[in-house]
Parts: structure tokens; sequence; C-alpha cells
């Protein structure tokens, strides 16, 4: 047994320098939440756990090396839920992908293959998207190109994307992304897109952002999808405040089935290591004749570098939230670990 285990000693001391050269990180964050909305039960839920490895490869190239990163979800809390399968079992949220991707960085630029995120939503939908809530009621539920009614293709997270990223020039940078033959499912047709999208923050403590994007369903009940946005952040000391509008139209077969438009307000203060949220926010379904406000409010500790605490709550008409299928009104108590 003294020698298996002096064996095993000397083994791992040999492949430890391997795997730092590897240039890899192993890193996560589990978060979970105490939720309570209008007419249903306290609820104990997940967060959006995620974890995930990432890293670059030297390439023997000059100035230019390999990128990789791989991000799943995981549910601590209800593992077994999910879809339902043909044989009456559940296919679970553990090990859910969110980013799955390789590709190659230098000076010239960051050109990405694979699941990833689109621009539009790093550089637009994000300006608002303060909260650390995952409820679609306090994170996207305005956010046109996240598609949480299920209207329409999204543009946030999405496989089969070829994208490319120039190098910051006198604070400009330009993303361009297309989508080949992506989906939703197996079960839907093929949906070609693109997305481009341009950021400046030349000037101190500012952001400002545009993006459009489009798509395209084969099939005769395919539809055609424009979405456009623009965003601004500015930090001035403690004080952030930001912008964000989105217009989105979907037509089928020559058809427009869906016209919406969306803006939000938010601004957050940072008192040490406790931060104070809010935002408000319009949206206005044209073909549904649905139009209403969501505002929302959020105060959250830091528990050193790694933890946090939050509680928040958001109010949405409830036309609005009828039209989404979302609560009207949630709180949500929440803790967070990151490593």
């Amino acid at each position: 047994m003294k020698k298996s285990l002096i064996a095993l000693a000397v083994a791992g001391a040999m492949t430890a320098p391997i795997v730092a050269q590897a240039d890899a990180t192993l890193y996560g964050s589990f978060r979970v939440g105490l939720v309570s909305q209008q007419d249903e039960d306290l609820d104990l839920r997940d967060e959006s756990t995620r974890i995930g490895i990432k890293g670059d490869v030297d390439l023997g190239l000059e100035n230019t090396k390999g990128l990789f990163h791989w991000e799943a979800n995981l549910d601590t809390t209800d593992n077994d839920a999910g879809v339902v399968n043909t044989d009456g079992t559940k296919s679970g949220k553990m090990f859910s992908e969110r980013l799955a991707y390789i590709g190659a960085t230098g000076n010239w630029g960051t050109a990405l293959v694979g699941r990833q995120y689109h621009p539009h939503y790093t550089m637009v939908a994000s300006h608002t998207n303060i909260f650390n809530s995952a409820d679609k009621e306090f994170g996207e539920a305005f956010i046109l190109g996240n598609n949480v009614d299920g209207n329409g293709y999204h543009h946030k997270r999405n496989d089969n994307t070829l994208a490319y990223a120039s190098p910051i020039m006198a604070g400009f940078q330009v993303v361009a992304g297309a989508v080949i033959a992506g989906g939703n499912d197996d079960s839907q047709d093929d949906v070609d897109g693109y997305n481009v999208a341009a950021q400046y923050t030349g000037v101190e403590g500012l952001r400002v952002s545009a993006s459009y994007a489009a798509t395209e369903e084969d099939g005769v009940l395919g539809f055609d999808q424009d979405l456009w946005g623009v965003g601004a952040t500015y930090k001035l000391s403690a004080l952030t405040v930001a912008a964000r509008y989105e217009d989105r139209e979907i037509d089928a077969a020559g058809v427009t089935t869906d016209e919406r438009d969306a803006w939000e307000l938010a601004a957050a203060y940072q008192m040490g290591a406790t931060a104070l949220k809010a935002r408000f926010g319009d949206l206005d379904i044209a073909t549904a004749d649905v139009d209403g406000e969501q505002w929302g409010l959020e105060v959250e500790q830091k528990l050193g570098n790694k933890g946090r605490v939050w509680v928040g709550y958001t109010d949405i008409d409830e036309e609005v939230a009828t039209a989404l299928n979302v609560a009207e009104d949630t709180l949500v108590l929440g803790y967070r670990l990151d490593f």
C-alpha cells in the first residue's frame, strides 16, 4: 500500500508541470436564489450556475495564438428538471451547453468558430442587463435579441457561428458574425443569419454600441427577422448610468407577424462592497397592441473577491407580463460563489 501511495505521489509530481503548461483555466460560478412570485409558492432555484474551461495554445506563429473555450450550465437545485422524454424520463439541465468554440487571436484581431455569444448581446443588451438574478423577469424579458417569448431566432449564444472581432483602433472595434445552418433544436429547419456590431470606448468611462442582425429560416413557413439596437453606458466615479433601445420585425410568408421595440434606463451606485441598482423600461408590441412598463431594484453585497449576496425586486405591467408569459412581480434573495 505504501509503495502504491509513493508511486501515485511521484506520478502526480511529474504530471503537475505538464498540466500547468497547458495554459488552461478551470472556472465556475455557483448561484442559487430563494424566489417569491405572484400566485406561486416560495421556490428555491438555480440562478444560472455554470462551470467551464478556457485557455490559449502556442501555435508557433508570430503575434498569433490559438483559443478554446467550453462552458456548461449546472443545476444546483433540481437536476432532474427539464425535458420529458417519450419514455417518461426527464433530461435534466446538468451540463447543458452554453459555450463551445475554438479560434485564434493576435494583433490582427480575433476569429472564432462554434457556439458563442453574438455581438448584439455583448455590445448592446449588456448595457442595461445589470441584475444578478437569472430570471427572465429580471434580466431578459425586455431584451428583444434573446427570444424569451419563443418568437423568432435569437442573437445571444448560438451554435454554428463564425465570428471576427477587429482590434481596437482609436477606441473603435467592429465585430461581425454569421450563423450557418443553425437552429434552436434538431427538429427545426436550418437558419442562416448574420450580426454586425460596432463599439466605441475611446473616452474614459464611456461605452457606446450599435448592432444590426438578420436571420432567415428555410422552409415554407420560414421567417425573416430584422433586429437592430443601440446602447450606451457612462461611468462617473461611483455612479454608472446606461440606456438601451432595440427594434425587431419578423415576417413570415411576406406578412409581418411580429413587430416590437423596447427601451431601458439603468443606474448603479457603488458604496464600497455594496451596490444599489435600479432599472426602468418600456416594451411596445405593435402587432398585438400591447404596451407596458417594467421597473426593478436590487441591493448587492460583495463578500470578499469571490462571493456575493443580493436581494432584488421587479414589477411588470400585467398586459406585458401576460404577452411574454412571465410573472408580474418577482422577489429574489440570492447567493453566489465564484472560482
